[in-house]
């Protein structure tokens, strides 16, 4: 007979308390997975997606700021192609004028 083991969930509140607890605590990382009933293996696995996750933050706060900068960089595009087309508009409206005496 084949029985699966039931298997803990843990929130991402627990998850992130156990990895303080191993990084911050002064119990060695072994002690902390027994104390909580895991596998060192699942705790550096759990550590590593935090970490990841971490790197996809910053990274993602990066590219918010780089994206601010090129929206200003196109708005100050823009702004000039608008002044040039005022500009051409108003020579143009000066000729016809010019070509209607």
């Amino acid at each position: 007979m084949n029985e699966k083991k039931s298997q803990r969930r843990f929130t991402a509140k627990e998850k992130y308390d156990i990895l303080r607890e191993g990084e911050y605590g002064s119990m060695p990382i072994n002690e902390v997975c027994r104390r909580n009933r895991i596998s060192t293996a699942l705790y550096y696995q759990w550590r590593k997606q935090a970490q990841q996750a971490m790197l996809e933050g910053l990274n993602a706060q990066s590219r918010r700021t780089n994206k601010t900068q090129h929206e200003k960089e196109l708005e100050a595009e823009n702004e000039r192609l608008r002044a040039t087309l005022i500009e051409i508009t108003q020579e143009n409206v000066e000729l016809k004028k010019k070509n209607l005496r």
